[in-house]
């Protein structure tokens, strides 16, 4: 059992089968301990429990004492929901597999000139010398018109030297801090994502390869959030975004940027530090999150990833919205 006890609130709840901490700070992750998938994955009350603290915290990590085999994080997994199976829509009436179900990150794996010249111009968009390595803050799958609920991150290799944090910012948070008028100015707009955005926010890197076959797709920049009444979140990606609908291109893109910068400057942050074996679950609705490339090159930062099925974004709208003067 974890006995870091610092981090953690010292209200926390006794479940049923598993206890959840709420670790310190404005952002409010949560700890699951004693999860035991034997006993819990099947139990109607454990997995309503354990979506209900995903969708309120945002994020969630499940200690371990030991790797999970594939069996058991798919149960895992179906606990939040059903595992995505990574199809896409294609320009030419068509269907590509953009992932498997189970992805290997191997955020620590050094880009070789061999490698380099295999793969040519094909590119997934991280770091140049790390490609499994993506150190801007982005949200999964917003490429696709019905973007993964849920990301479920399994540490399977860490770097010896630490370092490799996992970073979040509550995009929740940062539309609530917005001004009422630039709130009613996003309500009803739409950012369109593309699996290759022409690197349209430089520094970020653009995505290259077969797979921009993908059909571009849009989704409102303020997002109702799929689980919960009431809660809207700036929802976009800046590493696949395009251009915002119907608005002029340049001022679009400026209006996006200056979003993104907000959030990173004043939405509550969390820092997850990883431990072997972390389970890290996290909402895709609710959050951003980036990589920590702070570890030496060379060493491993190997991770087990599944996706759980999400809706098509669907626009926020506040009641009070509804019935404005």
């Amino acid at each position: 059992m974890d006995t870091r006890l610092g981090h953690r609130r010292f209200d926390w709840q006794i479940m049923k089968s598993f206890r959840i901490y709420g670790i310190l700070g404005p952002f409010g992750a949560g700890e699951v301990i004693g999860l035991d998938l034997e006993r819990d994955a099947n139990d109607e009350s454990s997995r309503e429990r354990l979506r209900s603290e995903l969708a309120m915290r945002g994020v969630v990590c499940v200690r371990f004492n030991a790797p999970l085999d594939d069996a058991q994080m798919r149960l895992l997994v179906r606990m939040i929901g059903p595992i995505k199976d990574p199809v896409a829509r294609t320009r030419d009436g068509g269907t590509v597999r953009y992932s498997e179900e189970r992805q290997v990150i191997d955020a620590g794996f050094v880009m070789t000139d061999e490698v380099k010249k295999k793969l040519g111009d094909t590119s997934v968009g991280g770091d140049d010398l790390r490609p499994g390595l993506f150190q801007f803050f982005h949200t999964d799958d917003s490429y696709t018109e019905a973007p993964a609920y849920a990301t479920v991150l399994h540490a399977r290799q860490l770097p010896p030297s630490g370092g490799g944090d996992t970073c979040f910012i509550d995009m929740r948070a940062a539309f609530r801090q917005l001004d009422e008028a630039l709130k009613w100015r996003l309500i009803g707009l739409r950012a369109v994502h593309a699996y290759n955005n022409r690197g349209a926010f430089p520094p970020r890197p653009p995505a290259k390869g077969p797979l921009e076959a993908m059909i571009e797709v849009s989704h409102p920049i303020v997002r109702q959030h799929p689980h919960v009444d009431g809660v809207g979140a700036l929802y976009f990606d800046l590493d696949r975004a395009t251009h915002i609908e119907d608005m002029d291109e340049t001022d679009g893109r400026a209006l996006l940027q200056a979003l993104q910068d907000h959030a990173e400057q004043n939405a509550p942050r969390y820092e997850h530090k990883w431990m072997p074996n972390d389970v890290l679950i996290w909402d895709n609705a609710s959050v951003q999150h980036r990589a920590s490339g702070d570890f030496p090159v060379g060493e491993p930062r190997r991770f087990w990833r599944y996706m759980v099925e999400g809706p098509r974004p669907v626009l926020f709208e506040w009641p009070e919205f509804e019935h404005r003067d």
